[in-house]
């Protein structure tokens, strides 16, 4: 046998002699001189690029969260784990959760520095890996200007199997970071479970082949083909390993009940699975399901007070307009649901976009006269006011709440509806005191309304504090106090004759 060659000694560091910038932008380049150790010079590129980190972010109901986004690298979607930029004098761990939140809404229970890599032989960032347990969905994404994507989430049993399609940029990152994770000495019992579920994870026998379909979307992807009776107990078989309070099944079984039609026993369980916690994707979709089924029930009010707020970005949000719009055009808002259903489409038309959403701007509801009911309810001076405040289009002013009455609708019952709705309360007095006619034209828009005028005693209202603001849940404005020595000289109180009318009813002479 030839003899073994010698063992090589450690390698001689070598030289730098200079360095020179070549390139400053997001990254930046420069080029380094050395002498070699057998003395002879060599130029090397170096690419500089601050240090990152990467969250491994496990929710309780053990699932993975993505962020998918554009790469420019790839010019393509990848579905990546959430990350970004470390900030100068910025903690990684502290960095790792700041992402988290900003990238896709979530914070951690308990988080794991794992470490750093070097990214690259000739770059200087050292790439940082955090691994999340039991995170929350806490709100929505704060996403920068120039950053756009979709947030979900894949079963943690298909982790390993998406880390190693090659489809993400920080996959080997990621596999390191997990296999220190499990040999970590942890005394965070929520980090100590979720280390024994990466182990279990990591050891899994058989090839790495794409995920199976999930057994709940098995379930929808073959609904239509099965009888109505078979439906719940196949869902049931889907749901077989999740407990009955699990946010996910309360979705998808609140989903089956509008399936079949059954919207009023959708809606509890589609609020149910949000105040559990539901999470990802399917928290757009479950508040869409359930506005949606609150219309159908006759609750157009609460389906709008469900997509008020909802994020602009998301990529269901057309379909949320949509179905606002149709919750406000039931709600008696015609010109409102409109010039939603006119927003949304306008970006999708390939040419007078612009033109749609600048007319949308300038619907008004038609000219007809208006039947509607208002409150007037008294304390201690006060009376009790929506606040609208000043616009381009008028300035602030007051205005008793209430709203349309419905056909087929009494008065009174329109009012109790409409404080039910507007407040969440319900009121044990209500007094037809006046019917008044109300003329106007504010910026151009003129109205005409018939009003019946209630003289309302509510429990709920009376412990209201005077410097306290209710919100209005089926609108963007507020109600409080306000005096009524000050009604129509402070603030215009709407409608006509309604301050007057508060003062009566105050004075006790109505």
């Amino acid at each position: 046998m030839p003899d073994e060659p010698d063992p090589v000694g450690e390698p001689e560091a070598w030289t730098p002699l200079s360095e020179r910038r070549v390139y400053d932008g997001y990254v930046r380049v420069r080029t380094d001189r050395y002498r070699l150790p057998d003395g002879g010079e060599s130029d090397w590129d170096v690419i500089e690029i601050p240090d990152t980190v990467t969250v491994i972010a496990m929710t309780r109901d053990d699932r993975v969260v993505l962020f998918d986004q554009y790469r420019v690298g790839p010019r393509r979607v990848l579905g990546e784990l959430p990350g970004g930029l470390i900030d100068p004098g910025e903690d990684a761990v502290a960095a790792g959760i700041r992402e988290l939140r900003e990238e896709t809404g979530y914070l951690p229970a308990a988080t794991f520095d794992a470490g750093a890599e070097w990214a690259a032989a000739n770059v200087t960032r050292r790439r940082h890996t955090i691994v999340a347990a039991g995170c929350e969905l806490v709100g929505e994404p704060e996403w920068g200007e120039h950053e756009h994507g979709r947030v979900r989430t894949i079963a943690a049993a298909d982790l390993m199997r998406h880390l190693a399609t090659g489809e993400i940029s920080d996959g080997g990152t990621a596999l390191r970071a997990l296999h220190v994770f499990v040999r970590a000495t942890l005394d965070d019992d929520v980090l100590r479970a979720l280390q024994q579920r990466v182990r279990s994870l990591l050891a899994a026998p058989g090839p790495l082949e794409p995920p199976s379909p999930d057994a709940i979307d098995g379930f929808w992807r073959d609904a239509a083909t099965l009888p109505p009776a078979d439906l719940r107990p196949a869902l049931d078989r889907a749901l077989a390993p999740r407990p009955a309070d699990d946010p996910i099944a309360l979705y998808e079984r609140a989903s089956l009940h509008d399936y079949l039609g059954e919207e009023a026993a959708a809606v509890p369980l589609y609020r149910a699975a949000l105040a559990a916690g539901l999470s990802g994707e399917r928290v757009p979709a479950a508040r869409i399901q359930l506005a949606s089924s609150l219309r159908n029930v006759g609750d157009p009010s609460g389906a709008i007070a469900v997509l008020k707020d909802f994020p602009p970005d998301d990529p269901l949000a057309p379909a949320a307009q949509a179905f606002l719009a149709l919750a406000l055009l039931d709600d008696g808002k015609p010109a409102p649901a409109l010039r939603t259903a006119l927003h949304a489409l306008a970006p999708t038309l390939p040419a007078y976009g612009r033109a749609v959403s600048s007319y949308a701007d300038d619907v008004r509801a038609p000219r007809r006269i208006r039947a509607i009911s208002v409150a007037l309810v008294v304390k201690d001076g006060h009376v009790l006011a929506e606040e609208y405040p000043e616009t381009a289009r008028h300035g602030a002013f007051l205005r008793a709440p209430g709203g349309g009455i419905e056909v087929g609708e009494s008065a009174a019952d329109a009012m109790r509806r409409e404080l039910r709705e507007e407040l969440g309360i319900e009121v044990e007095d209500v007094r037809r005191v006046a019917v008044t006619e109300n003329i106007f034209d504010r910026a151009g828009a003129s109205g005409h309304e018939i009003v019946s005028v209630f003289a309302v005693r509510s429990a709920a209202l009376d412990a209201l504090p005077l410097d306290a603001h209710l919100p209005v849940l089926d609108g963007d404005t507020r109600v409080g106090w306000h005096r009524l020595d000050g009604l129509d000289r402070d603030l215009p109180f709407h409608p006509a004759e309604a301050g007057d009318l508060a003062r009566a009813v105050a004075d006790g002479s109505l």
